[in-house]
């Protein structure tokens, strides 16, 4: 793993690729369905914690169901400040989370969970434990960072370090879990440089709003 240069992200390369993440949501416009696309058929839990130079990555385990496909769990990993910004917000959120699938032909699906400040999160403070600690000690039930209610944008985007690869099904989740300032202030005593990519043009793309 090599650390990447948030300072000069033009030097990355992404040739002419038209669909990349992450972006702003646009959410104004979106008439919400009443979801029948996802479902979450096996537990998430972390088994192992990295230090992966530019961020804090979680290999895991659990499963997903997106349109009757099964999409395996393999990792999470975290962005500081939020990557995806939702329309109406002059500011990032303080953290994203997103959790790495692949289906059984190893087509990605990235779900994405953003935190605001506000109350202490318990199973935050447990993955903190683990960075610092270096290893998993403790059960970390991730789905408990995932919000149960409100709405979720579906598109397709890219992934948001090189290679940039798109082609990859996000789910973006508006409701945000908090962490107090604390907590942020502990991820980011390790993970200081920022590691969020700049909002990508939509070009045209379709947005798909749900309500859980």
């Amino acid at each position: 793993m090599r650390k990447l240069n948030y300072n000069h992200q033009d030097q990355w390369k992404k040739e002419d690729r038209t669909t990349q993440s992450p972006i702003l949501i646009e959410k104004a416009e979106l008439e919400g369905k009443q979801n029948q696309v996802i479902s979450r058929t096996k537990p998430y839990a972390a088994t192992e914690v990295h230090n992966n130079l530019n961020n804090l990555s979680l290999t895991a385990n659990g499963e997903i169901k997106s349109d009757r496909r099964r999409f395996q769990l393999m990792e999470v990993h975290f962005h500081h400040p939020a990557e995806h910004r939702f329309e109406g917000e002059v500011e990032s959120r303080v953290l994203e989370a997103h959790f790495v699938h692949y289906g059984s032909l190893k087509q990605p699906l990235v779900v994405s969970v953003t935190f605001k400040i506000g109350p202490k999160n318990e199973e935050f403070e447990k993955i903190l434990d683990a960075m610092e600690d270096g290893a998993v000690t403790q059960p970390l039930i991730l789905e408990e960072l995932i919000p149960q209610d409100g709405n979720f944008y579906r598109y397709i985007g890219s992934l948001t370090t090189p290679p940039l690869t798109e082609g990859v099904e996000w789910l973006v989740f508006e409701n945000a879990p908090t962490i107090d300032l604390q907590q942020l202030n502990r991820y980011t005593a390790v993970f200081a440089a920022p590691n969020n990519r700049a909002l990508q043009n939509l070009n045209g793309r379709s947005i798909e709003k749900y309500e859980l």
